[in-house]
């Protein structure tokens, strides 16, 4: 469905396939000039962290005076790739429109084998990363991450998780803390939601006993007492939460959002929108979303974020494999 931001902002045009996307050099951040109507397809349900990135840039667009208008479209299931088969084939050589994705997306990609994937759209830039956490229902049982060790090592299969899309970042940090405490794989059980605020419910109304999500979408819940942190995906710990690998999960994890143009475009148009991502990028609008949001600035553009694109989906195939998740 289509929705309206108000008169949020955007700018336009939409990329070629991943081997242009290398040829490219990151633009420089420099003055943008005023685009028209930009079109931000978002692969999600309104409320996950897809539209929460693609919200947050609209408005620094339009603050920044870079977009007159941004429309929002959306397309939600299986992590991404029902949305990025129809953003190829609806918007492909259109230049007013780009998606939102990121490592989600590659994760699903891998565990459903899509026909349609990254090679398919131009990489435009990384624009954040966000830490999960993992968390458990307010009268939880579970008072700690050292408890939910124990309790995944003795009986893993009475476990309840949930979390994002099957095959994204949710689901691949559950199989990597089940395989740092050398849990069998088959014995995890995992329920996939279309967004944060369908996790929190259900964490809420007993259906889970644990939920894994960005920090920064169960950043309210967290912050009303309806859900509590046992651990962050973070390297050392952050935000008041005990990192995985300081409660004895040797393992880490950060999930990244980004913008992508559709196939069919000329070097021209691309570039046009690799400036308007380094403006955005640059932009003091654009920092305060991320301090609100809690995001890191994860910038990066052109041929290294075409690499990277590259290289993480291999990684995906390679995770879900070892965890036997795909």
């Amino acid at each position: 469905m289509l929705a309206g931001a108000g008169a949020a902002a955007a700018s336009a045009v939409p990329g070629m396939a991943l081997a242009q996307a290398k040829s490219n050099a990151t633009a420089a951040a420099k003055p943008a000039e005023a685009y028209g109507p930009l079109r931000l397809l978002v692969p999600s349900a309104q409320g996950g962290g897809w539209d929460q990135t693609a919200r947050a840039m609209a408005a620094a667009l339009q603050a920044s005076k870079l977009v007159e208008q941004v429309e929002f479209e959306y397309k939600p299931g299986k992590g991404g790739v029902p949305g990025l088969a129809y953003f190829v084939e609806k918007y492909a050589g259109q230049p007013n429109t780009l998606m939102v994705g990121g490592m989600v997306m590659l994760g699903a990609i891998a565990l459903n084998r899509a026909t349609v994937d990254m090679r398919r759209v131009t990489p435009i830039a990384r624009l954040t990363a966000d830490s999960l956490v993992v968390m458990v229902p307010k009268n939880s049982p579970l008072r700690s991450q050292g408890e939910l060790n124990e309790k995944l090592k003795a009986a893993p299969a009475s476990i309840r998780f949930g979390g994002g899309s099957a095959g994204g970042v949710d689901h691949m940090l559950m199989g990597m803390m089940g395989r740092a405490l050398e849990v069998p794989p088959a014995s995890l059980h995992y329920q996939a939601y279309a967004g944060g605020g369908e996790l929190v419910a259900a964490l809420s109304k007993g259906e889970l006993d644990v939920g894994i999500s960005g920090f920064s979408e169960a950043k309210q819940a967290l912050d009303s007492g309806a859900v509590r942190a046992l651990a962050i995906s973070s390297r050392a710990d952050s935000d008041g939460i005990r990192s995985l690998r300081s409660q004895g999960v040797a393992t880490d994890m950060a999930n990244w959002r980004g913008l992508f143009a559709p196939p069919g475009l000329d070097p021209a148009q691309i570039q046009k929108h690799m400036v308007l991502s380094s403006a955005l990028n640059a932009s003091p609008a654009w920092a305060a979303e991320l301090k609100k949001n809690r995001w890191a600035n994860a910038f990066t553009s052109g041929a290294p974020f075409a690499e990277l694109v590259e290289t993480e989906q291999t990684t995906a195939r390679v995770v879900l494999h070892l965890l036997k998740l795909g």
